[in-house]
């Protein structure tokens, strides 16, 4: 395909300036971060002309407070940008009539008519049908086509009438084309005339993301392998032998939620959004981290695993020489580890409230099941956090087979984790509780004019293990009132109860043995203030 390029006079200036100074910025590192944004840090040798250089074109989509330009030596005085168009006038084949027709003005033809037989002379000219938004003329099937017979006749017929062609002598085959693309000058000013000045750029774009996955082997009954892999997403730019972090952490980019004004040439960027506090975006992880246990905290390259290192609160995998080219896709290995692997077996009971007035005499028992699922308790001992992401359970004791999937939730160096298998349907839970005593209207809130009823309450969790092994169970439940006794140490968790400061709210977790085709009973109490009947 053949080309030439029409540029206005400013634009040829430019131009010429860009192809004589052959700038070079090269990209020293970029850091992806798991909701889409990554940072880039490039620098370079620029050769102004008369203290001036016109960087190339297309500006990075920098994101608004993230995009600075320096010079090592304080020589860079400001960096403006303009809107520019660029007009290329491209030859192409024809495929239509009227795009043959407009080539071959002043040669004589036949046209061969779908109503008439024929209509013969010169090719005076063919007339644009419309114009499009930006005011060139187009063609098409209502182009007019004027042609002058050599009886000194003139006939103006719709392009589209004509069905096919005779020229009287070998016609042009391709027509001409003229491609309008809007684009941005950056102009780069310094105090001096040098011919070479160091410049560096460093700026937060979207386009660029990585998403984490795990895959856990296990090798025997305690012990697993742990592997990390980051699939990469590039619809920013090209990334060509460049150091790569994998960000792992809750980045904090409060107004970097549109362009910055040195590149927004599409609209005028509202002042609102400089007053509005960033939201839920940026959460970091599928997209947000989670803690194993007792809230939310965090939450074409070769073989090489990454480096690890940390910066404040986010961790850094590194990759060396990674490279990867605009709209391509990547799997990347980052590390490989041994992992102690622990079985547990876990139930969630439901909780109780304060709003519940009644309690029962004695236990009731229901046939309602409570789920106890076979989890594996994950410890971390290796010298990075492992950040949340899905996790792909492997058996490789024998043939490798699949057990599950899950989610590996955010754990840090020395924390620990847990992974569902699957149901343990071989493992029975129940749970009931009954009232014990009560002492009417203990407490009344004057605010608002109510009593309470300070009620005694006894629990009690039975479970069944029908298995012919020893399993260690983890069984875990919100209780609302203030606890006393339990016949099997518990773990507490205190957590705020806005609606009744009289009443605690805790979450309990009991961790024991249960022996093999054995039962085990848990008793507790607690108090509880309850609205007066």
């Amino acid at each position: 395909m053949k080309k030439q390029i029409l540029l206005s006079a400013f634009s040829i200036f430019c131009f010429a300036k860009m192809t004589a100074q052959n700038p070079s910025l090269t990209t020293q590192s970029i850091s992806i971060f798991k909701n889409g944004q990554a940072f880039y840090l490039k620098s370079g040798t620029l050769k102004p002309t008369n203290g001036k250089f016109l960087l190339p074109d297309p500006a990075p989509k920098a994101l608004y407070g993230t995009l600075w330009f320096s010079s090592p030596e304080g020589s860079l005085t400001r960096v403006a940008s303009y809107p520019d168009t660029l007009r290329e006038q491209k030859t192409e084949a024809a495929v239509a009539i009227w795009d043959l027709l407009r080539s071959n003005i002043g040669k004589t033809m036949t046209g061969y008519l779908s109503e008439k037989p024929e209509v013969s002379g010169t090719l005076v000219s063919i007339s644009p049908s419309h114009k499009n938004e930006k005011g060139e003329p187009q063609y098409s099937a209502q182009s007019l086509v004027t042609i002058q017979s050599q009886q000194g006749s003139w006939t103006t017929i719709p392009a589209g009438k004509i069905q096919y062609v005779l020229f009287g002598s070998k016609p042009t085959l391709d027509f001409s084309l003229q491609k309008v693309t809007p684009r941005h000058l950056f102009e780069v000013s310094f105090n001096n005339k040098k011919g070479e000045q160091p410049f560096d750029m460093m700026y937060l774009a979207n386009g660029l993301n990585w998403a984490p996955e795990y895959l856990l082997e296990l090798t025997g009954e305690t012990t697993g392998t742990l592997v990390l892999q980051g699939e990469v997403a590039n619809d920013a730019e090209d990334i060509a032998s460049t150091t790569v972090n994998l960000v792992v952490g809750v980045p904090n980019f409060a107004y970097a939620n549109r362009l910055a004004y040195l590149v927004d040439f599409l609209r005028v960027a509202s002042p609102i959004a400089l007053t509005e506090r960033y939201n839920a975006n940026f959460s970091n992880a599928l997209m947000s981290q989670q803690v194993a246990y007792g809230g939310d905290m965090e939450t074409m390259a070769g073989p090489e695993e990454a480096e690890g290192s940390r910066n404040e609160d986010l961790y850094f995998y590194t990759l060396k020489n990674f490279s990867l080219p605009k709209g391509g896709r990547s799997m990347q290995p980052i590390f490989r580890e041994k992992v102690d692997v622990a079985h547990i077996y876990e139930c969630q009971l439901p909780g109780n409230n304060d709003n519940e007035r009644y309690y029962e005499p004695e236990f009731l028992f229901t046939p309602q099941v409570n789920k106890t699922f076979h989890t594996l308790r994950l410890e971390n001992k290796t010298k990075q956090p492992w950040t949340t992401a899905p996790i792909f359970v492997l058996n490789t004791q024998g043939e490798r087979r699949p057990i599950s999937q899950d989610l590996l939730t955010y754990t840090p160096t020395g924390g620990k984790t847990f992974v569902k298998l699957t149901e343990a349907v071989e493992v029975k839970v129940e749970q009931a509780e009954r009232e014990t005593s009560r002492q009417t209207a203990a407490w009344t809130d004057k605010r608002r004019g109510f009593s309470f009823d300070l009620v005694q309450v006894e629990g009690k969790v039975k479970v069944k293990n029908f298995k012919d092994k020893q399993l260690d169970l983890r069984l875990q439940r919100t209780i609302v009132g203030n606890l006393k006794k339990t016949t099997v140490e518990w773990l507490k968790e205190e957590v705020i109860n806005p609606n009744n400061p009289r009443n605690r709210k805790t979450n309990v977790c009991w961790e024991t043995p249960i022996k093999a085709n054995s039962e085990l009973e848990i008793v507790y109490t607690y108090e509880i203030y309850v609205p007066s009947f």
